[in-house]
């Protein structure tokens, strides 16, 4: 009997060990008609620089990085507070949700510019990434920036990105 129990035991008390994985949030049902009502057109346009600031107070900026301008809908709003501020994973997006999606790159200065953008609240979002020695080797440092902003036609927009 003892034998039986000791590797039940046994794994139970490593599998306390384990890291938990956090369960993905599900994500609310898709607003058709919330998409289908946001403007197609418009002539605003948004100029901007996506950086962050290191703990030693160096500036990574977004170099080459995605620039991403998504409206603001009820579907990514849970991206926002969920994702984005709570630090919790997301179920899959529905792909439908790329609808109004406009996307750039940053140059090299993580300078970035958009126009013709429909009016309209935004996500303005993009990473910064950059690796930072330690006694295990080079690790990842970085992460997502993102802030809502409004756009309107016919303004000229500046947006500084950064966390």
């Amino acid at each position: 009997m003892k034998k039986v129990w000791m590797p039940l035991a046994l794994s139970l008390a490593l599998s306390a060990c384990a890291i938990p994985q956090q369960q993905a949030v599900p994500r609310v049902p898709f607003p058709v008609a919330e998409y289908d009502a946001l403007p197609k057109t418009g002539t605003g346009s948004l100029t901007g620089q996506v950086f962050m600031r290191t703990v030693g107070g160096d500036v990574k900026f977004g170099a080459g990085s995605d620039v991403h301008l998504q409206p603001v809908t009820s579907y990514s709003q849970q991206w926002y507070d969920t994702n984005y501020l709570g630090g919790q994973p997301l179920a899959p997006a529905d792909p439908r949700a790329s609808q109004g999606l406009l996307t750039t790159q940053a140059d090299g200065n993580g300078n970035f510019s958009f126009s013709n953008v429909p009016p309209g609240k935004y996500f303005l979002s993009s990473t910064v990434s950059w690796q930072a020695p330690s006694q295990y080797g080079l690790l990842p440092q970085g992460g997502v920036v993102a802030k809502i902003i409004t756009i309107s036609n016919g303004s000229q927009a500046r947006e500084m990105l950064t966390k």
